[in-house]
């Protein structure tokens, strides 16, 4: 028998092999154009995250830099010892973005005097306490014994408004601070959003949804909608915005599928190229990396001082509380607020109040133990938990940093700035973080309560 060569398999004059290295080819390729549709989804994730952030800060930052001019009616009131003649002079100064609808000024929760006067006659003897229809909410700016946000609402005038309430306390004849009633800053709800600049988003071909949990009822509300697109279950990035003492959730989203991008489409098509599909994974997963990486930054520390953010401080605290609990050691918060810090924004500049933010921040963390943790509460308001310490070494603490942060001088343009600070100060009891702050802020109203530049210890 002759002996038979046998030659390669062969399907329509095209071999095995060929048959079989084009299909790996193209499994490769396809492969990798997955992982890059994949990775470019990851990273408009990410991007998503990213806007959300510096969406939700921007509206914070327009609605909190309106309220605040509540400190200047509060200052007005507090001294000419409750007397209002200086409103008029001061309400049209204050009157200067188009967001704001109103200022009123409600001795014992009246409102006896209102700016602008024309379009707002029938807001005089309106009972805060009585009348308001978010009522619970008027009454917690009494309970929080400072600024709070209230709302959105339908005004009197129509449309939709946000307020910012603040109470008054002046000194009475026994010495103890009593309740004069309230100021009210009232803005516009859709002018808001348009400072804040939520029309971009849609330019960008986001939708969007801003709602937050009514106090009075305890049901969602809707404060504002972008186009009505549903988003996919796994599309849209949700964000908490904590703004004083409201807590809203920003929730955005891509209008279009990720099919319906040409780009997208594009990138199928050039799949082909393994050589480009490789550099675009490896550049989409490093572009992936560095964003993740900034993003982590942005989560965990306050950009302007470095320190901690509210809420990493309070991941961090809670691990480091846990320990103490299993060593049944004492733990304290601390919070303290820089007194009159707007007079420096108003007399230097908000560069020289960053400035003076960033100096107390530094300061601060020199003198406290390594171990505790420091960060920015908000605004000018900072917080500290310390670790395994007794409570007569809490006072002294807190006393030493009142005292060094009294005496300190804050280099800025060729000047000396000094800030003062009250303190508030409370045991963990239980270890139950949250309550503890709870506590320490209104250990902290009552030391501004008592004249600034003071500290208050909360009763256990």
């Amino acid at each position: 028998m002759k002996n038979l060569k046998l030659s390669p398999l062969r399907f329509g004059g095209v071999s095995q092999a060929t048959i079989l290295s084009l299909f790996v080819s193209l499994s490769i390729c396809f492969f990798l154009a997955g992982i890059a549709i994949k990775n470019k989804t990851s990273i408009e994730r990410l991007r998503l995250e990213q806007l959300a952030m510096a969406q939700s800060n921007h509206l914070s930052a327009v609605i909190t830099k309106q309220l605040y001019k509540a400190y200047a009616l509060s200052a007005l009131i507090t001294q000419s010892a409750g007397q209002m003649e200086g409103f008029d002079r001061l309400a049209p100064f204050l009157l200067d973005d188009r967001v704001i609808l109103n200022f009123l000024l409600a001795p014992g929760g009246i409102v006896t005097k209102v700016f602008p006067q024309v379009g707002n006659e029938d807001l005089i003897g309106f009972n805060f306490f009585t009348d308001a229809p978010d009522n619970k909410e008027a009454l917690a700016a009494i309970d929080r014994g400072g600024l709070t946000l209230g709302g959105p609402f339908t005004s009197r005038q129509g449309g939709r408004a946000l307020v910012g309430r603040m109470p008054i306390y002046l000194d009475a004849e026994t010495g103890r601070p009593k309740l004069w009633g309230l100021v009210s800053v009232t803005l516009k709800l859709p002018e808001v959003l348009e400072a804040a600049g939520f029309d971009l988003l849609t330019e960008q071909g986001l939708s969007y949804q801003l709602w937050r949990t009514n106090p009075d009822t305890g049901e969602r509300q809707a404060i504002a909608d972008g186009p009505l697109q549903p988003p996919s279950a796994s599309r849209y990035i949700e964000y908490n915005i904590q703004i004083l003492n409201a807590n809203w959730h920003l929730k955005i989203w891509p209008i279009r599928a990720w099919y319906n991008y040409p780009e997208n489409i594009g990138l199928i098509a050039a799949s082909v190229f393994m050589g480009f599909l490789i550099l675009s994974v490896m550049q989409n997963n490093d572009h992936l990396k560095q964003m993740r990486d900034s993003l982590e930054l942005l989560a965990q520390y306050d950009q302007l001082t470095g320190i901690y953010n509210r809420r990493h401080f309070t991941e961090i605290s809670l691990i480091n509380l846990e320990r103490s609990r299993r060593l049944n050691k004492a733990c304290y918060v601390i919070i303290f607020d820089l007194d009159r810090f707007k007079d420096i924004n108003d007399t230097y500049g908000h560069a020289a109040g960053d400035a003076v933010l960033v100096h107390v921040a530094s300061h601060i963390k020199a003198l406290i133990r390594p171990y505790d943790v420091f960060g920015r509460y908000g605004g000018e308001e900072f917080i500290i938990a310390v670790f395994d310490i007794e409570a007569n070494d809490i006072v002294n603490l807190v006393e030493r940093l009142r005292h060094s942060l009294e005496n300190e001088k804050i280099p800025y343009d060729n000047m000396a700035l000094q800030v003062t600070a009250s303190f508030g100060a409370a045991k963990i009891a239980d270890f139950d973080l949250e309550k503890a702050m709870l506590c320490a802020d209104k250990a902290l109203y009552a030391a501004k309560r008592g004249g600034r530049n003071k500290v208050a210890m909360h009763p256990v």
